[in-house]
């Protein structure tokens, strides 16, 4: 198995984590929790990335700023949300009402585009 893909998945499990427990997510302490652990990941990633020796961008480079995006995501969708409908999103296979779909796509996909752009962005722009 290639190295980049398995430090992939080691930098993806957090987020499976993260996403079993969404509701704790309310709660400032665990919140600030995860965003810390997602920061380090980062850095992680970062390093990992700054002493390999390809010239394209490693996969597990975008993975280790998957858990921070979808923080950060789910932190902004999830209050607009609720000044919107005025109840908190519910994410599963069969949420009570149909826009709850929308907001549970926004989030997965942002999620999973987002570190692209980011760094295409951040690429474009500094180089």
């Amino acid at each position: 198995m290639n190295i980049d893909i398995l430090l992939f998945i080691i930098f993806t499990i957090p987020l499976f984590i993260v996403g079993f427990q969404i509701e704790r997510l309310n709660e400032k302490k665990v919140f600030i929790i995860w965003v810390s652990i997602a920061i380090l990941l980062i850095i992680t990633g970062i390093l990992i990335e700054d002493n390999s020796n390809n010239e394209m961008r490693n996969i597990s480079y975008f993975g280790s700023q998957m858990l921070f995006i979808f923080l950060i995501l789910q932190k902004i969708t999830r209050n607009i949300y609720f000044k919107i409908f005025n109840r908190q999103p519910q994410i599963g296979k069969f949420p009570k009402y149909k826009i709850d779909y929308v907001y549970t796509f926004i989030i997965s996909i942002g999620t999973m585009i987002l570190p692209i752009l980011i760094d295409a962005f951040i690429f474009k722009k500094f180089n």
